[in-house]
């Protein structure tokens, strides 16, 4: 992921430009770039293909393997919209797809960190304790399953009061099978969950 600060400065000084040169060229506010080499705006994509392309550059975009990735804010935001029509499978869903694909992508890519938006925590989402926990243990376990160091905030929610399970209250003989076969990582929050329900095709 390109950094718009210093990717901007460059391009404007190997062009040759002025701040309010590229302005008049792209019809962009000078105030708008001077922010933005500043560091204290995140452009949108139209504004910094614009101004790139100001400068003389030739500017694509290609899907890279981190595109396939959700982040944990968005996975959050998508868990409590379901939670609010009242699709708690649907939140199961939304949880396993975003922890498979962290799963996958650092499988494929060894010895490689993941983006930092990719592991970052939540912070607009408003999920009952129970859910946080889950998004967070699950996404320790992608991470801590690859020999990766976990983000502090994954491993600091609250332990569950009680022993829970995603979906369906387990019998005394299936959970019993289950707490068998859950990683530490999540038994350590009384949470039971296998390692290929994380596992996405």
């Amino acid at each position: 992921m390109i950094q718009p600060a210093g990717t901007l400065l460059r391009a404007r000084r190997s062009a040759g430009l002025s701040q309010a040169a590229l302005a008049r060229r792209s019809a962009i506010a000078q105030s708008t770039i001077s922010r933005i080499e500043g560091g204290t705006l995140d452009p949108t994509w139209s504004t910094m293909h614009a101004l790139l392309e100001a400068t003389g550059w030739q500017v694509s975009a290609a899907a890279g393997p981190e595109s396939e990735l959700i982040a944990p804010e968005t996975a959050a935001r998508s868990i409590a919209e379901q939670l609010g029509r009242g699709d708690i499978d649907g939140a199961a869903r939304d949880l396993t797809e975003s922890v498979g694909r962290l799963i996958r992508y650092l499988d494929e890519h060894p010895g490689v960190e993941p983006p930092a938006w990719s592991v970052a925590a939540p912070k607009t989402a408003d999920l009952p304790m129970m859910w946080s926990t889950f998004l967070a243990t699950a996404f320790a376990y992608a991470i801590q399953s690859t020999g990766r160091a976990v983000p502090p905030w994954m491993l600091d929610v609250p332990v569950l009061p009680t022993e829970t399970a995603l979906g369906d209250e387990p019998s005394p003989r299936f959970r019993t099978w289950l707490r068998a076969r859950t990683p530490e990582v999540f038994r350590q929050k009384n949470l039971l969950s296998r390692p290929e329900d994380w596992r996405i095709a």
